[in-house]
């Protein structure tokens, strides 16, 4: 005895029409087209007679019987007492303490985060004061970055007076040719 597939051979061109046309979601038009297709294709009847006996099972819920809550709730309150005998004997004293703990950890952190900082003011190492060959390597690093940095402003600057050069001399070209004639006489 073979078990029929459910909701199989239907053609792929009319399976969505096919739904629709089960719960009557398209027009009449539409209708006529289906029933015309259902006339011809055994696969598309045999679809919507699977939908007719599949989709009012899926609407229904099981019934359950009472044995099954009973040994669900058996099994629930096991479990749960389980995990109170594996909890430590400690733990309810630790309790209480984790409401507080995490705020109090956090400002005694900040309190002696601002007391260190206030009582090593003075004594921290100044770098400006020490001579070249104490500072750290990261620091000279960066102080030839600084150097690199200072030579392409300059750089920037001398483009800019270029420019304005060029500006200049398009603007002023009468005075470069008086400036001309007065050398030649001399």
């Amino acid at each position: 005895m073979k078990k029929k597939p459910a909701l199989g051979g239907a053609c792929k061109k009319y399976e969505a029409d096919l739904v629709l046309y089960y719960y009557a979601e398209c027009d009449p038009v539409e209708r006529r087209r289906i029933e015309e297709h259902l006339s011809e294709c055994h696969g598309c009847q045999s679809f919507v007679d699977d939908l007719r006996g599949l989709l009012p099972q899926l609407n229904q819920s099981p019934q359950l019987p009472q044995s099954f809550w009973q040994s669900y709730y058996r099994e629930t309150v096991g479990k749960l007492g389980a995990r109170e005998a594996r909890s430590h004997w400690w733990s309810s004293y630790l309790t209480p303490l984790q409401q507080w703990f995490v705020p109090a950890f956090g400002t005694a952190a900040v309190v002696l985060l601002s007391l260190g900082l206030l009582f090593a003011k003075g004594s921290l190492p100044l770098w400006k004061d020490a001579p070249p060959a104490a500072l750290p390597q990261e620091i000279m690093v960066d102080g030839n970055q600084l150097e690199f940095f200072r030579s392409l402003d300059m750089l920037e600057a001398l483009s800019q007076l270029e420019q304005r050069d060029d500006v200049g001399v398009k603007s002023g070209a009468e005075n470069l040719s008086f400036d001309r004639r007065r050398l030649s006489a001399a």
